[in-house]
């Protein structure tokens, strides 16, 4: 019998060269939200995400066990490597965190103080629904997208203010 973690690395694999973040919930609206908005997140992206390795089906298998309780529908954001890596060698330059680069919308702090970032919904591949074993594609999600084209490349402030 075939694991929920094989299927979903099954499909995992079908795009290749990506890095995948997996986050569940539970509400059918959130992940659409989340399809068409983005996917907000606190501080650092590992800190909401799991991110994982298609060719370990096993270690989906895993996550999938251990977020159960946070939801039956698991969203799967997938970064190209060289968009990631790209990502990263500016947030290198530029002495600023990987998610200030990445982000679509203007950080700002949550009510226990904390910095929000929001990936762009043409990085959320889509999502898996546990109940069904069934993979649905985000029709936004766009392999050639690259947020760090629109940024400056100047050094931003060192701490974002508040107002």
């Amino acid at each position: 019998m075939t694991s929920k973690g094989e299927i979903l690395a099954a499909i995992l694999k079908n795009f290749r060269n990506c890095y995948f973040f997996l986050h569940n919930t539970r509400e059918a609206d959130i992940v659409e939200k989340i399809m068409n908005e983005g996917f907000i997140f606190e501080n650092q992206l590992v800190h909401s995400t799991d991110r994982v390795n298609p060719n370990e089906p096993i270690e989906i298998t895993y996550f999938l066990f251990q977020r159960k309780d946070y939801g039956s529908y698991t969203i799967v954001i997938a970064i190209p490597r060289i968009t990631y890596e790209g990502y990263s060698a500016l947030s290198s330059r530029n002495a600023v965190s990987i998610e200030e680069v990445m982000t679509i919308a203007d950080p700002y702090f949550s009510d226990n103080d904390e910095l929000m970032f929001t990936v762009s919904p043409k990085h959320v591949l889509g999502y898996f629904n546990n109940k069904t074993s069934e993979f649905f594609q985000n029709g936004n999600w766009d392999p050639f997208f690259n947020n760090s084209r629109s940024k400056s490349q100047k050094k931003r402030s060192s701490r974002h203010g508040r107002k």
